[in-house]
């Protein structure tokens, strides 16, 4: 028998989710590879410490080796270099009408597609903030967009049903444009790499006066490959990767932006969060692989970013300190 709506990934992003899910009456059922955390939201539920409230809820939480059952409607939330292993665990359970929608970082939808085709994966594009504390416990930083669309064509009754249940804590956006608002992010994605390369808090690294060029700089890159792919990139809470064109309109957008993050609780990114208090690798292969490897296929330069990339891996074995001399170097880079 399928389960109706499984989670896999219980983390920030699918913790926080399956949380508000459940308390608005919506059923989920978590999947998680990381047991300390599943036992905990066993055994004293889920609690989330919001911008604004905190609460706990109970929901029904295995690992993959415990879950029973088949797959039929599965948001995938895990980190996306785990993206492949989850997919190989899915495939086989998801049922002939199932599908899955990629709540993650990148470009996952190309993946998942790869396992069970366009017409069961739908695009998600999530940038609300969360962190796991401590397991069982997620801090919810405040809401931000969250878009829902098919791989092409028009919002179908599935994406209408998914955005009701998403209503119940974000106002989401049903688009036609998913591929719009998913590079959009990777051209902000790569300033907020650019901000981890430092021990500063975003908002900080955005008002530089020296950096924010920097900042643009590699943003524009990722922007122009999404144009030579026809792809209409979306502006979202702030950032407006159009305004990257031209000194005065980025000039302008950085300044909304910085006040947005300002207001945020989280005042570093995800990444920075992994190299500096966990000490393990990010994302940055899994979200910036492909961009390198379209990027390489169009014969289209991308030099800051392929600098940052490669920054982020020495920082990551501990072969380069944080730093604003990181952002100098990828000023001259």
């Amino acid at each position: 028998m399928a389960q109706r709506l499984v989670i896999v990934g219980a983390g920030a992003i699918g913790g926080t989710i399956s949380a508000y899910l459940e308390r608005a009456g919506i059923p989920t059922h978590l999947v998680d590879v990381n047991g300390e955390h599943v036992n905990a939201i066993r055994q004293r539920g889920l609690v989330i410490d919001a911008f604004n409230e905190s609460f706990r809820v109970d929901v029904p939480a295995d690992t993959p080796d415990t879950f029973q059952g088949g797959l039929e409607e599965v948001f995938l939330a895990t980190k996306a270099p785990h993206t492949e292993a989850a997919m190989e665990w899915i495939t086989p359970r998801l049922i002939p009408s199932g599908w899955v929608m990629s709540a993650q970082n990148g470009l996952n939808e190309l993946a998942i597609a790869r396992h069970i085709g366009r017409h069961r994966t739908i695009g998600c594009f999530v940038n609300f903030s969360s962190d796991v504390m401590a397991p069982g416990v997620i801090s919810y930083g405040g809401p931000g967009t969250f878009a829902i669309g098919e791989w092409d064509g028009p919002v179908s009754r599935r994406v209408d049903r998914i955005g009701g249940w998403i209503a119940h804590f974000i106002n989401p956006v049903l688009t036609d444009n998913i591929w719009g608002f998913l590079w959009s992010k990777l051209a902000y994605g790569a300033v907020l790499f650019a901000t981890a390369t430092t021990d500063e808090t975003m908002a900080d690294c955005v008002d530089h006066p020296r950096y924010r060029a920097v900042l643009r700089a590699i943003g524009a890159e990722v922007v122009g490959l999404a144009r030579l792919q026809d792809i209409e990139l979306v502006p979202f809470d702030g950032w407006d990767p159009n305004a990257l064109d031209n000194d005065r309109d980025a000039d302008a957008m950085f300044d909304r932006l910085s006040q947005v993050m300002r207001r945020n609780l989280k005042v570093r990114t995800g990444v920075w969060r992994d190299m500096a208090v966990h000490h393990r690798r990010t994302e940055v292969d899994s979200q910036y692989g492909p961009v390198l490897d379209i990027a390489s296929e169009h014969e289209y330069p991308i030099p800051k970013l392929t600098a940052l990339v490669g920054m982020i891996h020495a920082l990551e074995r501990d072969a380069l300190g944080r730093g604003l001399s990181n952002l100098e170097t990828l000023l001259n880079a």
